[in-house]
Order: structure tokens, then C-alpha cells, then sequence
């Protein structure tokens, strides 16, 4: 296991606090109180990255914001990736025909061996809601079900990976465990409509709506002045038993999507691939404002998809020759 770094991870902050407001300048009480440490740790950080120009201080304020040493690493960043470099001007398209944000995800993983997925490109348009939130370089972690665009193509192993990460405690090498194996079972059946269509959907899960005829129950119950602790003990224990037995991953990433169904839709993703099979971007239509018909969704889903087949055509990719077989 990798030693973490204090300094490092003060370092990475200070310049996301500075990224996440770059028309502000910033004192060195207000870096200091922003990153929860003490003027005279930060006083050194500030001397040194100034120096090298990731940053500038104003002569008069004595007050720092990011330099154009960042503006070059970012640019050759930029254009180190091929298939980042093909995608934007077709993910500029797409967020114009549809009016959504678009974000690109890129696989990658750190120096403890974790994968994961990280923003690599994001596109939003007049009107587009929050982009998720998500800024360049935000880490996506693939835990089902997210993640289920890069997974579903990418073999038994990478599906046995992407479903331990919902195991919370240690178990026999080599078996599943029971949270595991109730995973494999609800979300294979998906993995393999996505296989079938080249597109994901991932929805925002029905919990939500249960959790709301919940709350209506317990204001029935609890809402006529009379506290029967027997009546709210009733409800509570219904409350918990009804979110567990609703706790299904597959509910985020329908195997099949019905035209008449009435979706609440968080992303529509589709698959870039490189020269040797593998996904090299995913693209994903966010900022949905409205539910969706599944007619709407699979629209949106043709688009992402067409929109993915582009660049890959331009990276000289191609999909897997076959599909992953099933795991179990």
C-alpha cells in the first residue's frame, strides 16, 4: 500500500482551490483558511509555485491566483491524448443537437493499482444544468452502477472487479459474497443489453420514489397529533425492510429499455474504442432537466452511440471482436 503524502495532497488542493475560482485572487489568510492549515505551511508552497510560475502574485495586493506555467501543462495535457483530442469537436456537436452537457470519462487508475475513471473533457451549453458538479480531472470511482460503460466490454475479470467493490467485508478467495453474488445475478442481464445495444443508460433509482410514499406513510401515521410509539415503530420497520428489499443496483441500469416506460435519466454514456478493443473514452449525456420516455431515451442513446462510433472510426478503434462470456 502506497504512504500518503500531507504535503502533496496540500499542494493538490491549493491549486483546486484556485482552479475551482479563477477570476479571484486569493491572500494568503484566505488559502491558508481554505485549505485548514496554518499560514506559515502554506507561505512556502506559495514561494516555490510562484517561482516556477504556477502562480502569480500581484505586486500591490499580495495576492496569488494560478500562472501560465499551469496553462502550459494543461495545454500539453490536452494534447497527449488522441482520442480526447478526436472527441471534442464531436462532443461540441452533440451538446448542440441535443442541448445536454456532455462529459468524456477516461480510464485510468493511480499509483495504489485502483482504477478508476477520471473527467477528461466537459462540454456544457446555454441553458445546461450543473454538469453533475463534475469539474476536469474529477476521479468517478466504478462501483456498480456506475461505471457499467467501460465494465460490459471489458471482460470476466473486469466485471468481477467492478462487483467486489461492493463487498464490505473480507471474504472466502474466490467466492462471491452474498451482496456480490445478488450483483452479479440483477446487473449481468444488463451488462448484456448494453453489449446488445452499444449504449448505457443510468437512471436516478426508484428509492426515491419509495422513499416519498414512505414518508407519506409515516405522515399518515404520526401526522393526526396522536404519537403511538406502536404505530411509529410499525412504520419505521416497514421503512427499513421496503429500502432493503429496494437496494437493487439493476434498477440504475435497466437491462432492457421499455418505449412507454417513463425514465428518470442521469446519464446516457457510449463507448470510444482504441486500436486494441479496449474503451479509450466514454462519452455521457448529462443534465437531463426532465423524465424521459424510453422512446426519447433510446433516441438519445442512438445519438451518444453514433456520436462514439465517429471517434473511434477517426481513432482507427473497433469494438471487441466478441462479447465477454457470462461469469459465475
Amino acid at each position: 500500500m502506497s504512504r500518503p503524502s500531507p504535503q502533496t495532497d496540500r499542494l493538490i488542493a491549493l491549486v483546486d482551490l484556485l482552479a475551482a475560482r479563477p477570476a479571484d485572487d486569493f491572500s494568503l489568510a484566505e488559502i491558508a483558511r481554505g485549505l485548514g492549515v496554518g499560514k506559515a505551511t502554506v507561505h512556502p508552497m506559495l514561494t516555490t509555485l510562484t517561482r516556477a510560475g504556477w502562480l502569480l502574485r500581484h505586486p500591490v495586493r499580495r495576492t496569488y491566483r494560478l500562472g501560465p506555467a499551469l496553462v502550459a501543462a494543461g495545454r500539453a495535457a490536452a494534447e497527449g491524448d488522441p482520442a480526447l483530442e478526436l472527441a471534442r469537436p464531436v462532443m461540441r456537436r452533440l451538446a448542440a443537437d441535443t442541448g445536454l452537457g456532455v462529459l468524456a470519462l477516461v480510464p485510468g487508475g493511480d499509483a495504489a493499482g485502483e482504477d478508476d475513471l477520471r473527467v477528461g473533457e466537459l462540454v456544457r451549453t446555454r441553458g445546461t444544468g450543473t454538469t453533475l458538479g463534475m469539474r476536469l480531472g474529477d476521479r468517478v470511482r466504478p462501483r456498480p452502477p456506475l461505471g457499467s460503460v467501460t465494465v460490459a466490454w471489458g471482460g470476466p475479470h473486469a466485471v468481477d472487479t467492478w462487483l467486489a467493490r461492493l463487498d464490505t467485508e473480507p471474504t472466502t478467495p474466490g467466492a462471491d459474497s452474498p451482496a456480490v453474488s445478488a450483483a452479479r445475478t440483477a446487473l449481468e442481464p444488463a451488462l448484456a443489453g448494453i453489449r446488445a445495444r452499444g449504449w448505457v443508460v443510468e437512471t436516478e433509482s426508484r428509492m426515491r420514489d419509495r422513499l416519498d410514499s414512505l414518508v407519506a406513510d409515516l405522515e399518515i401515521e404520526l401526522g393526526t397529533g396522536d404519537w403511538d410509539s406502536t404505530g411509529h415503530a410499525a412504520a419505521l420497520r416497514r421503512a427499513i425492510a421496503d429500502i432493503g428489499s429496494t437496494f437493487d443496483p439493476s434498477d440504475a441500469l435497466p437491462a432492457k429499455v421499455e418505449p412507454d416506460t417513463v425514465y428518470r435519466v442521469s446519464s446516457v454514456n457510449a463507448p470510444v474504442f482504441d486500436p486494441d478493443g479496449q474503451v479509450a473514452v466514454a462519452l455521457c449525456l448529462i443534465d437531463h432537466p426532465d423524465p424521459l420516455t424510453g422512446r426519447d431515451v433510446t433516441a438519445l442513446g442512438e445519438r451518444v452511440r453514433a456520436a462514439a462510433d465517429e471517434v473511434t472510426a477517426a481513432l482507427h478503434g473497433h469494438e471487441p471482436d466478441a462479447p465477454p462470456p457470462a461469469t459465475g
